[in-house]
């Protein structure tokens, strides 16, 4: 399966990395842009079956925009290329289906491999999004442990709001409705007795909750 390949990333030394990666596969590059305005301009006239992209680009939060880009292309598959290595990101990359999450200081046989793996619909092993997805999906402490005691929905929305996620996010991930999560976070945060996300973070760490470890690819 051959792809129709868009780049997004303000470094023009990736872009062109990036391209040079492409041309030893059967993939199209068909466009690179360093900015958020260029990419939306060259989508509405041109088809794209995946869109690489840096995480922040000139200062833009791409996982915010993706909704947007979405609209433009709706087939369109995400992947992310950062020299971000956060967990945070590859979290909310999961959350809003994005198709994997790849770091730039790893081989760049694993984008290849992971662009490949689009044609089979399966994500490749060791996939840091989906270890992501995997730690989200978790119920990660005993309900009996945690003081207060939290539903297994509280827990999630907790687990989800230590990591960051927007309130959207959060909604996407657990396919829930927007005022649905934020009915939960007001219980959340009234039952540990906390008022902002900051704070909820810190109690999920003192009470247990492991953090999102990303253990590095095999390959």
């Amino acid at each position: 399966m051959s792809l129709r390949i868009c780049c997004l990333d303000d470094r023009p030394i990736c872009l062109h990395a990036i391209r040079r990666c492409l041309e030893e596969t059967s993939h199209q590059c068909i466009g690179q842009s360093a900015s958020l305005q260029a990419l939306k301009a060259f989508l509405e006239d041109s088809e794209c079956d995946l869109l690489i992209a840096e995480v922040m680009v000139q200062g833009i939060d791409i996982l915010e925009e993706w909704s947007a880009l979405q609209k433009l292309r709706p087939q369109m598959r995400l992947l992310f290329y950062s020299y971000n290595v956060n967990p945070i990101h590859v979290a909310r990359a999961s959350a809003i289906d994005a198709w994997d999450f790849v770091f730039k200081i790893e081989p760049t046989d694993r984008l290849l491999q992971s662009c490949n793996a689009i044609a089979s619909g399966q994500r490749p092993e060791g996939s840091k999004l989906m270890i992501a997805r995997r730690y989200l999906e978790q119920h990660h402490v005993a309900s009996g442990q945690l003081n207060p005691p939290l539903t297994r929905r509280e827990q999630d929305i907790i687990v989800h709001l230590s990591l960051g996620l927007t309130n959207r996010e959060i909604s996407q991930s657990l396919s829930i409705g927007l005022e649905t999560v934020k009915e939960h976070m007001q219980k959340v945060m009234r039952k540990i007795k906390v008022s902002d996300r900051t704070a909820a973070a810190v109690w999920s760490i003192e009470n247990g909750i492991p953090p999102l470890v990303l253990v590095p690819s095999s390959t």
